[in-house]
């Protein structure tokens, strides 16, 4: 059963809270609080699956609501609602809360991002990928610039020239943000080169994700018996899967989602080449040989890298659908037929990036590949049945763009 504490300090809010769910979810254990304080002597008594908090509260601001469950309870999944149009509240909850939802979205959609939560959470957060996360050593803290970054969004005041201020301190990151407002996926009739409206365009979720991901390389470095171009490799093979994820999808916001978990999607290689090289040569080989990667990684680490990649996005505050695409990237069951959702796509995009049947990184087992999930890629079936049968035209081709999924 599924324990949700829902917390709101407007009477009127809380009430509604009540009705919606009070009686309809027999398969959750629910309490309903109208204080912070309560909410947060209750978290200390464990149990508690699942916060759905105010995106507005008066005794403390839900930020800093959140951010206290967040570093005391890191497996409780956080969810904010917000009133709509009340992109303020909304956006300062981004570092600190899995999703930030409407009050007008409906029971049956909140219910669904309970439960996609609650079971992310259990995967990312299971004593298994604790214990390894343990033996690895204190994974990096938050880069100065995105902590900047959290900073000013926690403070609802926060203007967007103060946030491009912030980002322009990134030489690297303001080019990258640039380029993609100014890419051919965005259409725009006259190019954008100021960083203000580019944030504008972007909006402020797609602008933390691309900075996070721009400090992701940076936070890691490969270590012994690796190959000296492994790093670069790596990096050109994210930023080759994170464009073919962009190009499956129309809208815009879904295409910098797509973008940032194609270029994180092996964050959990890069975690292991730091950290433990040995571990991941080793790992390395029994795949080349044949064996399936999922299998490998439970029989020496406990868990899969996948799920390390998720374990430690959400602990950075990455955006709860690009966390959901690194961990699940394997598995095959994410979307309905022709319904794909990100996870999916992002495997088709693997597909489309993975090396070609019978190359010299296939055959020779000695190398370290930048990516193991490339010998998950999906089958020609699956991928039709989710409507990215044309995908398969663009294997191994990268001028042929696949049509988009709608």
């Amino acid at each position: 059963m599924v324990s949700v504490l829902f917390v709101d300090d407007d009477a009127t809010g809380l009430a509604a809270l009540k009705q919606a769910y009070g009686r309809c979810r027999g398969d959750w254990d629910m309490a309903f609080l109208s204080s912070t304080d309560a909410a947060l002597d209750t978290l200390a008594g464990g149990g508690v699956d699942a916060v759905v908090t105010s995106a507005r509260l008066s005794d403390m601001s839900a930020a800093r609501f959140l951010r206290l469950v967040k570093d005391a309870h890191p497996a409780t999944a956080r969810l904010a609602l917000a009133g709509p149009g009340d992109r303020s509240a909304a956006q300062s909850t981004l570092p600190v809360a899995g999703e930030c939802l409407s009050k007008a979205c409906g029971p049956e959609v909140l219910a669904g991002a309970v439960e996609r939560a609650t079971r992310l959470s259990a995967r990312l957060y299971s004593s298994a990928t604790l214990d390894l996360v343990r033996d690895l050593g204190s994974l990096p803290s938050l880069p100065d610039n995105v902590q900047a970054l959290d900073t000013a969004l926690g403070d609802e005041e926060c203007s967007l020239a103060h946030i491009a201020d912030i980002v322009s301190t990134d030489v690297a990151m303001t080019a990258k943000i640039l380029a993609l407002v100014n890419s051919s996926f965005f259409g725009l009739r006259t190019e954008v080169s100021n960083l203000r409206n580019a944030v504008a365009y972007l909006g402020v979720e797609a602008l933390r994700d691309f900075a996070l991901a721009g400090a992701v390389f940076r936070a890691f470095t490969p270590g012994r018996g690796l190959p000296t171009n492994w790093l670069g490799d790596f990096q050109h093979h994210g930023s080759a899967v994170g464009e073919a994820c962009s190009s499956l999808v129309r809208n815009n916001v879904a295409r910098c989602e797509a973008s940032v978990a194609g270029m994180l999607h092996g964050l959990g290689e890069l975690v292991l080449a730091d950290r433990a090289p040995d571990q991941l040569r080793a790992i390395a080989a029994e795949v080349a040989q044949g064996a399936d990667a999922d299998e490998v990684e439970l029989g020496q680490l406990g868990t899969t890298l996948p799920v390390v990649a998720g374990h430690l996005l959400s602990a950075w505050g990455m955006g709860s659908q690009v966390i959901e695409a690194v961990a699940y990237q394997r598995e095959r069951e994410a979307g309905g037929a022709r319904n794909p959702e990100l996870t999916d796509l992002l495997a088709a995009a693997e597909a489309m990036c993975g090396p070609e049947p019978g190359s010299d990184a296939q055959d020779n087992p000695g190398d370290v590949p930048v990516c193991l999930s490339a010998s998950c890629a999906p089958d020609a079936e699956y991928l039709a049945a989710l409507g990215l049968g044309s995908v398969l035209v663009g294997l191994h081709s990268p001028a042929k763009v696949p049509s988009p999924a709608g």
